[in-house]
């Protein structure tokens, strides 16, 4: 009983649409993602794609709680358009039984030195292995801004789903309305603190904290803690020339281990 009300009490984490990060770099920080300038966490920081200057593709997988059922994978590519970058992605969570897509369309755009402006289109479809269940499909869209006053230091934001679409004949919504608010700071030459806070309309407030230390020009150690539920992360990641690999490992008091490992080409 106790594993089910705290499975409960932590699906949005997972359902609902409410998809993590791409990239084992922002789950290893507690899952903050939208003042990170990595195009990984594209579905997050989809302004951040402005500062993208070559073709990228990046792939990822995460077993929610080490349950049958409750993997999220991910696909996704950049690709510059002269001014700015798009890019696409595509997540996939849950089985047969229960599942959830989403494809994604981003666009981020410089306007100026510091300021940087995104925005996204998606499309959402979930399903089950019930008859009767009718599957959910639905377009909504996300705003987001980049604010880098320093080098060292930059503010992001992003809007999913604003006008908080509905699906039911009552108006109830079931596409969660979210807003992120994040900050990134370059304390020093291979220490970077993040931290984020996510509002949706019909949850609390939830805080992501974490920290990445670069051990030389290749390997990094990250840490971070994520609020409603408490979940502690951690991971490690590593940087070649061209490519790069993230592991990163999430751990609830209750529910136990959350691995995910994303990959990444940069051409």
């Amino acid at each position: 009983m106790v594993f089910i009300v705290a499975l409960l009490l932590a699906t949005p984490l997972f359902a609902q649409f409410d998809f993590p990060a791409m990239g084992g770099r922002s789950a290893a920080m507690g899952g903050a993602s939208v003042a990170l300038d990595d195009a990984e966490s594209a579905m997050h920081n989809i302004a951040a794609l402005a500062l993208s200057d070559g073709f990228a593709v990046a792939a990822g997988f995460r077993q929610g709680f080490m349950e049958e059922g409750m993997g999220c994978a991910s696909v996704g590519g950049v690709v510059p358009v002269g001014f700015g970058a798009g890019a696409v992605t595509f997540l996939h969570f849950g089985n047969s039984d229960y599942n959830e897509q989403s494809v994604n369309l981003l666009y981020g755009v410089p306007i100026g030195q510091r300021i940087a402006m995104g925005v996204g289109f998606h499309y959402l479809h979930s399903g089950t292995s019930d008859p009767y269940y009718e599957p959910l499909n639905r377009l909504t869209f996300s705003l987001a801004l980049r604010y880098a006053p320093t080098k060292a230091f930059s503010v992001g934001f992003r809007a999913f789903n604003p006008v908080a679409a509905v699906s039911d004949a009552d108006a109830s919504p079931r596409l969660p309305a979210l807003l992120n608010l994040g900050f990134s700071y370059r304390i020093a030459e291979r220490l970077l603190a993040v931290a984020e806070v996510e509002k949706g309309l019909q949850h609390l407030a939830t805080f992501r904290f974490g920290v990445e230390y670069l051990l030389g020009e290749v390997y990094a150690f990250r840490v971070g803690v994520n609020t409603q539920p408490a979940v502690y992360t951690f991971g490690f990641g590593l940087r070649k020339e061209h490519w790069g690999a993230d592991i990163a490992a999430e751990f609830h008091s209750v529910l136990g281990l959350t691995p995910q490992l994303s990959l990444n080409y940069r051409f």
